[in-house]
């Protein structure tokens, strides 16, 4: 069972549902409002789930599915749009072939299907740095890391504020996304799928979005100059594909 501050829902009850696997959800939904705001606009019912909430103690990505995809059937009768954001995207591709095996659009933004050896060592430091120098030192370097890679590594960064629970929380996610490999449930899904990343990103990049464009329903799209958070770098561009690909007819 879920605690309240573990979902936020918001928007008409009876409409189209839209759940978005959200990374972490220490900000009250705050990182997510635009896209809320959009998905609200365009007459869905939103669920904002904390994905690492339940993920902490899980072995992998498929543990977390497998759980994750247990407390969605029971949330809800059906599924309209699934949107997930980093891990939040790894986990909602893997859910795929069962739990969202019938939903007809799926978003992910900055969510990996598969590793390769660079986003590897990129989250294997981030793991180093959280294991040596602690939680605050690790959250510093993940900010830095989802930042554009064209953005100055001599800026000076503030004193970042460690909510509780940060240090398993960043140890279950990095860890399961430096083996994460979706690509048998991406293949086997019959339904729209539009994936967004930074074409600057220190992390998940093009590669790690298999595959890319090989069905007419799936599409990759990289937004120039952004980094992990494509809605915050390019806020109006993102805003306009996703408007887009909800307004598409089926073919």
């Amino acid at each position: 069972m879920l605690h309240h501050h573990q979902v936020l829902e918001s928007g008409p009850v009876g409409g189209k549902i839209a759940i978005v696997m959200a990374p972490m959800m220490w900000d009250d939904g705050t990182f997510c409002a635009p896209l809320t705001e959009l998905l609200l606009d365009c007459g869905y019912r939103v669920s904002i789930y904390d994905t690492m909430s339940v993920a902490q103690d899980c072995a992998d990505l498929l543990s977390t599915a497998v759980r994750w995809g247990a407390i969605l059937r029971t949330r809800h009768t059906r599924i309209d749009l699934a949107v997930g954001q980093a891990y939040g995207g790894a986990l909602v591709q893997y859910l795929l072939a069962d739990t969202l095996a019938n939903c007809p659009r799926v978003i992910g933004i900055s969510a990996p299907n598969y590793y390769d050896d660079a986003l590897r060592a990129g989250l294997s430091g981030i793991l180093d740095t959280l294991m040596h120098m602690g939680p605050a030192a690790a959250l510093s370097e993940t900010d830095w890391m989802v930042q554009a890679n064209h953005s100055s590594p001599s800026q000076p960064t503030d004193p970042v504020a460690v909510p509780p629970d940060t240090a398993r929380r960043l140890q279950a996610g990095l860890t399961h996304l430096c083996a994460v490999d979706a690509r048998e449930q991406v293949a086997s899904f019959a339904g729209r799928i539009l994936w967004l990343y930074g074409e600057a990103s220190r992390l998940v990049r093009g590669c790690n979005i298999i595959p890319i464009v090989r069905k007419p329903l799936q599409n990759a799209i990289a937004l120039p100059h952004c980094g992990m958070r494509p809605l915050a770098d390019a806020r109006e561009e993102a805003m306009a594909l996703i408007r887009d690909f909800l307004e598409e007819t089926s073919q």
